[in-house]
């Protein structure tokens, strides 16, 4: 077991054993890439070499009882961050909690563990006061900070970190996990997580609707406004829902793209090809690139919590004129 366990971002986890193996691990980490691509699964070695009764000082047993309460979440050492509930940032008070332990010695491992995940979705408070811990943690202590996106964090809190890119896995990693079937692997992009969660079924029956969607927004005319409205409303109805079919109609946007542009190679629905064929038979790549840059705007909106029914609407009026030649 221990680190070789762990496919893809060879770079980074030779980066971090070395680290380990040297005695001069980094206070205070960031991991940056996409979701669900073993960023947290990656800090969770961490903590266990860090903490493992048997191997070490660069791996981990998975079999001590350090590691197994690690593995279950219930080492009083190491904790992991989150928001809570329903919210969309972690707090201050969180933060809070995480200083006053500070000030503690471990309570049975070497080495206290903070994993706060996702990172980027701190707010302002609580990103300036992690900044005392990161300025000044006790010599047995250690951040790792997850984030999808680096950027999103601010630079003073960067600056006191080591940042380690980590990159979706490829289609060959992703088979050595056992992912064999390839709308899955492409649909997955790279992140194992996605692909073991993902559900195929209900994959097919979302993206019928969305494509449906694109298509008459393709050929609408003004008498087919109020039934795409009518679709908005649907599309509107729950965050989740919202979000998953925003990310749908990208992928088909851009696949639509490759097939105009001659590389159906990087098509992610493989099977729609015909389809997406005729779709980009009666569109331009400028109308698509412009679909793209709205759905982008969508994408940040949705980060800033705009009504998601108002947006729905602005999505499919804006959509329709773009793809007219109306805007």
């Amino acid at each position: 077991m221990g680190f070789d366990a762990f496919l893809g971002n060879p770079t980074a986890i030779s980066r971090l054993r070395r680290k380990l193996r040297e005695g001069r691990f980094p206070h205070a980490l960031i991991f940056s890439g996409p979701e669900s691509i073993g960023k947290h699964t990656c800090a969770l070695m961490v903590a266990k070499a860090l903490n493992c009764l048997k191997d070490g000082p660069d791996d981990f047993c998975d079999q001590c009882s350090s590691c197994r309460k690690i593995n279950s979440g219930v080492h009083p050492d190491v904790r992991s961050i989150s928001v809570e509930n329903e919210a969309t940032q972690i707090k201050i008070a969180q933060i809070r909690a995480v200083l006053h332990m500070l000030e503690l010695q471990p309570f049975e491992g070497r080495n206290k563990v903070f994993i706060i995940d996702p990172a980027d979705w701190l707010n302002a408070e609580a990103a300036n006061a992690l900044l005392k811990g990161l300025e000044e943690p006790p010599e047995n202590t250690f951040f790792i900070l997850i984030a999808v996106n680096v950027h999103e964090l601010s630079l003073t809190v960067r600056s006191r970190c080591q940042i380690y890119q980590f990159a979706p896995l490829t289609l060959a990693e992703m088979r050595q996990h056992g992912i064999t079937d390839e709308l899955v692997l492409r649909w997955s992009r790279g992140s194992i997580g996605r692909a073991r969660s993902l559900d195929i079924a209900q994959l097919k029956r979302e993206r019928q609707m969305v494509l449906n969607l694109l298509e008459d927004s393709v050929d609408a005319k003004e008498d087919t406004f109020q039934t795409l409205l009518g679709i908005s409303a649907e599309l509107g109805r729950a965050k989740q829902d919202f979000e998953d079919r925003m990310a749908i109609l990208a992928i088909l946007i851009a696949d639509t793209v490759y097939v105009k542009e001659g590389v159906p190679g990087k098509l992610v629905n493989i099977d729609l090809s015909d389809r997406l064929t005729k779709l980009a038979d009666r569109t331009t790549v400028h109308e698509l690139i412009r679909m793209a840059e709205f759905l982008r705007f969508v994408e940040s909106s949705l980060k800033s919590n705009v009504n998601r029914q108002m947006l729905t609407d602005v999505l499919v009026l804006t959509g329709s004129n773009i793809l007219n030649g109306l805007s």
